[in-house]
């Protein structure tokens, strides 16, 4: 009987060691007005990040010289702001497309979620 059920138990931390960890969800959206004033909110809040990073010497500006670039910066940062993506999730994709700027979307990532 000890047997079988020191087997069990085994047999399950076995199993959550082996299981693969997702991203927490992240929290509902923050802002629930139309999507014009969301807009506006997020402009406001990327200023003052974007006025932040320049009193920080350790960061460098991400090359945003495409307007596909740009786009694709401005809808993943907007995710993140919306809370429709984690900052873990938010970091790895930034990292995808730049994979020497950590810090950079670190920061970002901290930035926009202490703007909210």
């Amino acid at each position: 009987m000890k047997q079988y059920l020191l087997f069990a138990i085994l047999s399950g931390y076995l199993l959550t060691g082996c299981s693969a960890t997702k991203d927490p969800v992240p929290p509902q959206p923050l802002y629930k007005v139309s999507e014009s004033q969301k807009s506006k909110i997020y402009q406001t809040t990327m200023g003052k990040l974007a006025l932040s990073t320049k009193e920080d010497s350790r960061y460098q500006r991400i090359a945003l010289e495409t307007a596909e670039n740009k786009a694709w910066f401005r809808s993943l940062t907007y995710r993140l702001w919306n809370r429709e993506i984690t900052k873990q999730a938010f970091v790895r994709e930034g990292l995808k497309q730049y994979p020497e700027r950590r810090y950079e979307f670190e920061f970002i990532a901290e930035g926009l979620n202490l703007q909210q």
